[in-house]
């Protein structure tokens, strides 16, 4: 059941971009605005960045991307949060992303309005008061996801790199290299800076490795050495 389309969906964009694609590539909005905290702002610019090349397939949408400056106290960031929101539009409210504070700062603004979330995998459902009114299944590529954060798949970054999203929808970003480098390890350690700890997966498959190259890898790495034959 596909969702209805609403004038504008209100949100909040978080460290793992996938959330934020997933809702404005699912034609359930004619406007969507997505907030971003100080803490983000290298984010915002550069998903900024990819809204200005993207090519739409038929007519975009309208994005506003918003900064409402750092999670302070409440009564601070529910005015600012009320600052962006036009009361005079029908819209839901994205509840993917956000700090629990700027959830319930959002949610106060207009408490029956329609509730949106992002399942596994890539599938947003719509509630009205807390029942599941409809949902929609979106399509989307790993390519559109690193795209979004500056990073083209031909990148030296990617080297000997395949890109895959996992069953929570994730970008996985597996690396495998008979010798494990500095230079590999490097990569990752530029893309977790890009993608967040938490935000996508990363894994090093590898034959051979140094113990000091192994003692620099990221915990939130997964390793894995082959068997030899």
């Amino acid at each position: 059941m596909d969702m209805k389309i609403m004038d504008t969906v209100y949100g909040f964009a978080g460290h793992s971009i996938v959330p934020a694609l997933a809702l404005i590539h699912s034609k359930i909005a004619d406007r969507y605005v997505l907030m971003f905290t100080e803490e983000l702002e290298d984010n915002r610019q550069m998903f900024e960045q990819y809204l200005e090349q993207k090519q739409w397939d038929g007519k975009p949408p309208e994005i506003l991307l918003p900064s409402i400056g750092s999670v302070g106290e409440f009564s601070e960031n529910y005015q600012q949060i009320k600052q962006v929101i036009d009361v005079e539009q029908k819209y839901g409210l994205f509840l993917q992303n956000g700090a629990k504070q700027l959830i319930m700062a959002l949610m106060l603004q207009h408490p029956d309005a329609p509730r949106i979330f992002l399942q596994e995998p890539l599938t947003l459902q719509m509630y009205d008061h807390l029942e599941l009114r409809s949902e929609t299944i979106v399509a989307l590529s790993p390519e559109e996801v690193i795209d979004a954060r500056g990073v083209k798949f031909e990148d030296a970054l990617l080297e000997d790199t395949t890109l895959e999203f996992d069953r929570r929808g994730r970008v996985q970003f597996t690396r495998t290299v008979d010798t494990l480098t500095e230079f590999a390890v490097s990569a990752f350690v530029q893309l977790i800076s890009k993608f967040g700890r938490n935000g996508a997966v990363y894994r090093l498959v590898y034959n051979h490795a140094t113990g000091r190259i192994l003692n620099t890898i990221p915990p939130n790495v997964e390793c894995i050495k082959e068997e030899e034959e």
